[in-house]
């Protein structure tokens, strides 16, 4: 559909093209600003992010999903990077950990001409694991918690008087985790929990990290997201505060404000520098709500679900993590605006959640979302991704009701979605 006049951008043909894979709310963000640069956008989505195609100038397709089907996704690229007559470059970017495992293990069969982030270094694979990211901080001088790997039920055995409850286990490849046992990270209240919890993943083969709680609200998760690149500068980053998540207290963020968390920033930068990573990230720490410390939780290597942030605080994210990759020249970066907001749809359960379980006023709730400059999905100049995603929701809900498959491929007749699974944010 050809777009109305005063959303027609300047076509900018010399410039590489943008390649979204699994695109979040983040990614969304992302592909709505470039469009409107004049760049050209393509998003290759799983069923449940499908909703990102609907958006205004974006061009894709709905895959099957990227880990049980990775050659289908491989020949989208490849295809991609043979278009026309003159092949162009392009850039592409990963909005889910699946997607990011994906380039990380195929990147000698994805064509040279589309740049990325992720390399055969290793690196990314390593900071997405928990037990070689725990690994990599403790040597790199970066605060963790109290940290045990489980890889049996030996190891299981052995922590029987060295884990003070509560704790949490963390699996060391999370989405991997989520699609195998259907959850992630979670809060263990007693042995009996862990061994529950444990078990459902040893089963499937999945290793895991115990941990120490670490005290203190929601409120104290701080956050640092930014882009190294291969010469070790950062031409992005800011902070910022996690105001709320969903599911509450071990879910992603859906209230979020920037901040000058400098503390959160000189952390990051450590972690990063002493891997020698090159690319986009999200490092969120806790501060300890005894001591003021802070302590690593984990880091992101990909869009974050929240990086209209990026945006809302000034620091123009999406043309910068763009002109990263593509090699283009960048000014130094805009000051961060603190105390500037993203929301993301989940923050109205979140909010709700709070109503019911915390003594809190309906007024001071609203008084939360002051400064909200991105609404996620939401947007007025570009509304029909917000529709598509209410149209999905309502099927998903009718699918469930009924029984159909979750993840049928190839697509039913008439409809615009196909096979696949996401890491929505706001989804266990």
């Amino acid at each position: 559909m050809p777009l109305p006049r005063r959303y027609r951008p300047v076509h900018q043909p010399d410039l590489p093209r943008v390649v979204l894979l699994c695109p979040n709310d983040g990614a969304l963000t992302v592909a709505r600003r470039l469009v409107r640069r004049g760049i050209e956008v393509h998003a290759f989505t799983d069923r449940r992010y499908a909703y990102v195609l609907a958006a205004r100038g974006v061009q894709g397709r709905v895959m099957p999903d990227i880990r049980r089907h990775p050659q289908a996704w491989l020949h989208e690229l490849a295809a991609l990077a043979a278009d026309g007559d003159v092949p162009r470059d392009g850039v592409v970017l990963s909005g889910s950990d699946a997607a990011t495992e994906f380039l990380a293990r195929n990147r000698e069969d994805i064509p040279g001409s589309l740049r990325t982030f992720e390399s055969d270094d290793g690196v990314h694979l390593a900071l997405m694991d928990k037990y070689e990211l725990y690994r990599h901080a403790a040597a790199a001088g970066v605060r963790t918690p109290g940290m045990w790997h489980v890889r049996s039920r030996d190891d299981l055995a052995g922590l029987a008087d060295r884990v003070r409850f509560p704790c949490i286990l963390k699996p060391s490849m999370g989405h991997i985790a989520k699609e195998l046992v259907g959850v992630g990270t979670v809060r263990v209240e007693s042995a009996d929990h862990l061994l529950a919890h444990a078990d459902a993943l040893l089963a499937h083969g999945q290793d895991m990290v115990v941990t120490e709680l670490v005290p203190g609200p929601e409120t104290a998760l701080e956050g640092a997201v930014s882009i190294r690149d291969g010469h070790g500068r950062y031409p992005l980053e800011y902070g910022r505060h996690k105001i709320r998540q969903w599911p509450p207290d071990y879910g992603t963020g859906s209230l979020l404000e920037s901040a000058d968390v400098p503390e959160m920033l000189a952390l990051n930068r450590r972690l990063l520098d002493h891997v020698g990573f090159v690319g986009l990230s999200s490092c969120e720490a806790k501060r300890h709500s005894g001591t003021g410390e802070l302590y690593l939780i984990e880091i992101n290597v990909r869009i974050p679900a929240s990086f209209g942030l990026s945006e809302a605080c000034g620091v123009d994210g999406a043309w910068r993590l763009y002109a990263a990759l593509a090699g283009l020249p960048l000014d130094a970066q805009p000051a961060p605006v603190s105390g500037r907001k993203v929301m993301m749809h989940p923050d109205l359960l979140a909010a709700a959640a709070q109503l019911r379980s915390r003594p809190r006023s309906l007024g001071a709730l609203l008084r939360s979302w002051r400064g909200t400059r991105d609404f996620g999905v939401f947007a007025l100049r570009d509304p029909r991704p917000a529709l598509a995603l209410a149209r999905q929701e309502w099927r998903e809900l009718l699918d469930r009701h009924v029984g159909r498959a979750d993840d049928p491929w190839p697509p039913r007749s008439g409809s615009s979605t196909a096979a696949g699974r996401g890491d929505r944010p706001g989804r266990p």
